[in-house]
């Protein structure tokens, strides 16, 4: 086993055991771990998010330029008669 071998290891493994004994740490441990998972969750959606709208705005941007060219082109076809 590596824990025979690496002092670390070792070291580790006994600290796991610990906390595994101690049922209130394990408990504060998995609810910090699970704080930061949706954290990170949240975070990611944000971005997302954030990158969606980034996108819409543009694509409106788009939309009210091309219609601001057809109108030019309109009216100078209407200016050429």
């Amino acid at each position: 086993m590596a824990a025979e071998t690496n002092p670390q290891i070792k070291k580790a493994v006994v600290k796991l055991q610990e906390l595994s004994a101690d049922e209130r740490a394990r408990d504060l441990f998995e609810r910090r771990e699970k704080g930061r998972r949706d954290m990170e969750s949240r975070e990611r959606w944000a971005e997302a998010r954030g990158e969606a709208r980034e996108r819409e705005k543009w694509q409106k941007a788009m939309v009210d330029k091309d219609a601001e060219i057809a109108q030019l082109k309109e009216q100078i076809a209407k200016e050429k008669k």
